[in-house]
Parts: structure tokens; sequence; C-alpha cells
């Protein structure tokens, strides 16, 4: 019976991965349904279910640990996780540290007994929050295994997404990996590729992002030719949309179109693609490993600032129904 309901939850999860690939809801399926299996698995006998069991459980707590240190990340060092011109609001500060000793102090009286007959079963809602977007953050991990494991072998042109530049010109290590991952992936090829460097300006920049990545193209002998320059996006969007205006003059309309950017960016970007009505591929660019947690956790705001009207509305939803369940 329980071999049967495990079968059940694949096909459920390799029927929601196939309809929406790149999608944030058949992420968030996979993560609940690697959850069902991993108890079904400690309710079942024999050394497999035992394994499926202990894996499971591996990857729940390495998931959880990522989740937590993501979250003193944002607030402890949050100048290192907001954008140029950007900064945390007191508030949000605040409403973080909140959420997160409310949250402890709910788990603590409910493990210590003090939790009948006092103030923190009105506050359920706060632990019920964290779940949700600890499945958020789950979903956003298993997002990101998808992007960079399964990408695009083949391509006519390469839309490579710009970066904050160095002291305003020079190329720092995110997006020179992202250019050295262009030129390698083009050289691969056995026909001409087309480049499109993407990146406006920003307010500490000498020059455009798509000038200096330019230039670092021509530099590693790249023709100059085949790259052509979008200067005008400050966003992720904004460099799918312009750039989309560059390649549909291409001939063919650019042929097979694969966007490059850094793995912990590539799924939002994704995302953002899908929702535009575009049919491109992509590669993950290498991310150096100490500059991960930072670029995660600024692609897991991004993802919650964009779809924030439905959070709050889940927000809202846990607490009356949190309200609900004490009333009657």
């Amino acid at each position: 019976m329980l071999g049967d309901l495990i079968i059940f939850i694949l096909v459920v999860v390799g029927l929601t991965t196939w309809w929406q690939p790149q999608g944030l809801f058949s992420a968030a399926i996979t993560v609940i349904g690697g959850g069902l299996i991993t108890g079904l698995a400690y309710r079942s006998y024999g050394w497999g279910a035992q394994l499926l069991a202990g894996i499971g459980t591996i990857c729940i707590g390495f998931i959880g640990l990522w989740g937590l240190l993501t979250l003193l990340l944002i607030a402890i060092r949050p100048q290192l996780i907001v954008r140029k011109r950007e900064r945390l609001s007191l508030g949000m500060s605040l409403g973080i540290w909140g959420w997160l000793l409310l949250s402890i102090g709910w788990i603590w009286a409910l493990g210590t007994g003090h939790f009948t007959g006092t103030l923190w079963p009105w506050l359920t809602f706060i632990p019920a929050l964290s779940a949700y977007l600890g499945l958020l953050f789950a979903a956003s991990v298993v997002g990101y295994l998808r992007v960079v494991i399964w990408h695009a072998r083949r391509a006519d042109t390469l839309v490579v997404l710009g970066a904050g530049l160095i002291n305003g010109h020079h190329i720092g290590r995110v997006l020179a990996a992202r250019l050295d991952t262009a030129l390698h992936f083009a050289r691969q090829q056995a026909h001409p590729v087309t480049i499109i460097v993407s990146g406006g300006q920003g307010p500490d920049e000498d020059l455009t992002e798509a000038a200096a990545m330019a230039a670092y193209l021509r530099n590693h002998h790249f023709p100059a030719a085949a790259i052509h320059l979008e200067s005008a996006a400050s966003n992720t969007q904004a460099n799918l949309a312009n750039s989309l205006a560059i390649w549909q003059r291409l001939p063919h309309h650019g042929g097979r179109v694969v966007v490059i950017t850094n793995g912990y960016h590539l799924f939002r970007t994704r995302r953002l693609a899908r929702h535009m009505g575009l049919n491109v591929g992509s590669i993950p660019a290498p991310t150096p490993l100490d500059y991960v947690p930072i670029g995660f956790a600024r692609e897991f705001m991004a993802i919650l600032v964009s779809n924030w009207h439905f959070h709050w509305l889940i927000a809202l939803g846990l607490l009356v129904a949190n309200l609900i369940w004490l009333l009657i």
C-alpha cells in the first residue's frame, strides 16, 4: 500500500514538472512530494525504505539549514543583500527580527508545556507563515537545481545578462563568469554564434554594463561584428524585453536563443521569460562559492517581492484561520 502511494506521488510530481518545468508551483509540489515520500518511507520496513528516509531527511535538513542561514543573513547583513540605491527599511528589519523571535518563542512554549492558557495559541499563524515561507524557499532551491542540471546544449544567439561593475568600470568575477561561459559555449558550437550583452548604466557606473561586457568579449578575441549591445535595461525583465527586440531583427529571429546568467539568478530569469511568453534556453554560469549565499538570498527576496500581494493574502488567511480556530 505504501509503495503504491509513493508511486502515485512520483507520478504527480513528474506530471507537474512536465507541465510547468520552470514554475514555482511545480517546484513546490516536488518539495511536498519529497516530504510525503520521506514520511512514508519512515513507516515502511526494509533497507530500501530506510535508505530513502535517510536521503530525504538529509535533503530536508540541508534545505532547512540553508533557509535559516539565509534568513539570518538578511536580518544581520542586509547591506549585502539589497541592490544599488535600495535599502532594507527599519520597519522591515524589525519585522524580520520580530517574526524570528516570536517563532522561536512559540516553538519553545509548545515544547516546554508553556503553551495552553497563554497568548501563544493566538500567534500560531506566525509559525504557519514560517512553514509557508519555508516551502517557498525549498521550492526555490528545487527550481535552482533544475535549471542548473538541465541546460541548453545548442544555441544560435546568446543573451548575457549584466551585473554591477566594480569601481564603476571593472568587470567583477560574477559578471566575468557569465562572459567566460558565453565565450566557451560559443566556441563549442559548429556554427557562428551571436552574443547580445544586456545591461544599462547604474548611478555609480562610468559606462553601461553592456559596453564593458562588449569590450571584455572583444579583448578575448570574439568578433565585434557578432556582438550586439542592449544598453538600457535596469532589471531582469527589461534585460529580456529589450534583448527580444534585438534578436528578433537577427536572421531567423535569432534562431535558438539561450540566456546566460549565474545559476542562482537563472530560476527567476526563466520564470520571467515564461511569463513573457519567451521560448528561450538557459545556461548557468559558475558562481564563486562565497557569493552563493548572498546571490541566492537576493533572488529569494526578489521572488517574494514579485508576488507580494499573494503572500500578504496568504498571511491574512492564516491569521483569520488562527482566530477562527481559537474562537470556535
